[in-house]
């Protein structure tokens, strides 16, 4: 029912995890897709997976927290498809898990120029693009984490909260030109990062990583963990002619672990 057929879709942190899954889904719903990435090897990889199946696809090397990289980025995409009907901004890192006194300032503007800034570039740079065709739907990848904080991850859930207030802002400010903006939030999701994740916290509190996944999955009221492509769903649903009143939101996708 959803069709993107002649829509192009451009997935910042497209490479891998919920990024790769969100090129996946909109592929399959028929979008000229552009793979972006900082890692421009498993960007083609996974480009290449896409144009196998039928469907066009691009890869496109960026690192969101360089403003140039970033015009760049998007002057390519309009170039090989002509507009940038969708722009998801995924790319996201987490960089250490520490308690906030233990966080050095290298590592809090690391992770601020990645998960935040990286946001606002791309935001600014495909906003002009989008105007120019009097449409445009813009989604963030924000997190529960944004929501409420956790521990040994106060910088993640900073940046988290500045993607939800950037997105509202965004949102209101475009409201009138058939631009809408709204972020995701999912809870935790079986990815390599969750995985790695496990592995940290293993090392600061002495249990087994499985042991570790397996408390974050009972926390779940559903009882399980997103897969990426539960992700993915709701950026296609935000993109689709079915959330055309839909702006400056910040869904959640989390099994019912949060509910506001």
């Amino acid at each position: 029912m959803i069709d993107f057929c002649d829509k192009t879709v451009v997935v910042t942190g497209g490479a891998s995890g919920i990024g790769r899954a969100i090129c996946d889904e909109f592929a399959r719903h028929g979008a000229n897709v552009a793979v972006c990435d900082i890692n421009f090897e498993a960007a083609q990889k996974t480009a290449e997976q896409i144009s196998a199946t039928g469907k066009k696809a691009v890869a496109v090397k960026v690192d969101v927290t360089d403003e140039d990289d970033v015009n760049a980025m998007i002057r390519k995409v309009v170039d090989c498809f002509g507009s940038i009907d969708v722009m998801c901004n995924n790319a996201g890192i987490i960089n250490c898990m520490k308690k906030v006194e233990d966080i050095t300032a290298q590592e809090w503007d690391k992770i601020f120029a990645v998960n935040a800034k990286g946001v606002f570039l791309c935001c600014k740079a495909v906003i002009p693009q989008m105007r120019k065709q009097n449409y445009g739907r813009i989604i963030n990848t924000a997190s529960q984490a944004g929501k409420a904080g956790i521990p040994l991850l106060g910088h993640y859930c900073a940046t988290k909260a500045a993607v939800i207030l950037l997105t509202k802002t965004l949102a209101l400010e475009l409201a009138t030109e058939n631009i809408h903006v709204n972020s995701v939030c999912p809870g935790s999701v079986d990815t390599e990062m969750t995985t790695l994740e496990t592995k940290i916290v293993s090392k600061i509190t002495g249990e087994d990583p499985k042991v570790i996944k397996q408390k974050w999955t009972d926390a779940v009221p559903m009882k399980k963990l997103a897969t990426p492509r539960d992700i993915a769903k709701v950026f296609v649903f935000l993109a689709s002619e079915y959330a055309d009143y839909m702006t400056g939101q910040a869904v959640n996708v989390c099994g019912g672990q949060m509910m506001h």
